[in-house]
């Protein structure tokens, strides 16, 4: 996959410079990248600074807003970062640029005292950060109502650019053949509950010839699934967008059960959908109701019911129509309500619509 230069934005660009913690690269930088992407091809002048927010660089550069991507473990140990804070607070003293951040995450929850400790400070860091901001953007419902401050929604689109090429052309590339492709995407993360995806590959391999099933296990450091011993399971590893996209071609039902729910800044969901997949998933109070209202696309199951996924996968299976007129549906949904340029578009909307009062609120 192409990038953008990240070289230092330059006083020749006085319109918008997109902010990023320093490190290595993430989800977050990639995300930086393909948005100054689509907001260049859409006319903006638009440069990106991935090595943090500075004072001394935002008036070398005298653009006329900033965006900050925010996330607070990104810019500190446990999400502690006062020092971001006290360089917004510089900028912000001067009125000029307009400052605008988009909230990945807000803070951790507060399940224990420990955790207690962390999600206060957070909270506290990201309201000092808010109120200086003239637009907040955010990834998802949830995160707008708690973040307020008339924050505006902007789903997070694919990292993932999809390869051209059919179902049929990808397995012949992967020697896949003829088999019930079945896909897990994602990382080691918390957030995945295999049990519901190992419920469900039982399931279809009760109600199909075991052989006949093959699973790609998607994603850098994704863990092997426990399965019947005669379902095939590959496990490719880390893979380059190009591969990954050829990987999630061949697939023909895609298991996200992440145990909070699908909602609107899960990249492996938008990776689904981009490439026409047929998603199954879980809905929780945190799922959106534009993945909700979307059920010709979107095969949602209530979190903590392991049979109905179980079912619902079986079902999908059982229906090769259905599988394809859901991953017709879902590449259209992506393309109309989350792909790059509506992203783009949206944060056009959002920065460039508003403009900052004299006082802080």
């Amino acid at each position: 996959m192409q990038y953008e230069s990240t070289q230092p934005p330059t006083s020749a660009c006085c319109g918008l410079v997109v902010y990023r913690a320093g490190g290595e690269i993430d989800a977050i930088d990639q995300y930086s990248r393909r948005l100054v992407t689509a907001l260049r091809e859409a006319g903006e002048c638009v440069d990106y600074a991935p090595d943090g927010l500075s004072y001394s660089h935002v008036r070398a550069s005298a653009p006329t807003w900033i965006l900050l991507q925010y996330n607070p473990f990104s810019y500190g140990r446990r999400g502690f970062a006062p020092g971001l804070v006290r360089d917004a607070l510089r900028l912000w003293g001067e009125k000029p640029p307009q400052f605008a951040v988009l909230v990945h995450e807000a803070c951790v929850g507060m399940r224990d005292w420990r955790s207690t400790l962390m999600g206060a400070y957070q909270r506290a860091q990201l309201t000092a950060i808010i109120r200086l901001a003239d637009t907040v953007i955010v990834t998802t419902e949830r995160l707008a109502i708690e973040v307020g401050n008339d924050a505006v929604h902007i789903p997070v689109a694919s990292n993932i650019v999809p390869v051209a090429v059919s179902r049929q052309a990808a397995r012949q590339s992967l020697g896949i053949r003829g088999e019930l492709v079945v896909g897990l995407f994602g990382t080691a993360h918390p957030s995945r509950d295999h049990s519901y995806s190992e419920a469900a590959i039982r399931g279809l391999a009760e109600q199909h010839r075991a052989s006949r099933i093959m699973i790609l296990n998607l994603g850098a450091g994704a863990p092997a699934p426990e399965v019947p011993a005669a379902v095939a399971v590959r496990t490719p590893g880390a893979l380059d967008p190009r591969d990954l996209s050829l990987h999630l071609r061949a697939v023909d039902l895609l298991l996200l059960p992440l145990k909070d729910g699908l909602t609107t800044r899960r990249t492996t969901m938008m990776a689904g959908l981009a490439h026409g997949l047929p998603v199954l998933g879980l809905q929780s109070a945190d799922t959106d109701r534009i993945l909700i209202e979307h059920p010709e696309a979107l095969w949602l199951v209530t979190v903590g019911d392991r049979q109905a996924f179980a079912a619902a996968a079986i079902n999908l299976a059982a229906d090769v129509n259905r599988l394809r007129t859901m991953g017709e549906a879902a590449r259209l949904l992506y393309e109309r309500a989350f792909d790059w340029p509506v992203a783009a578009d949206s944060v056009v909307s959002a920065i460039y619509g508003t403009r900052r009062s004299t006082t802080a609120a």
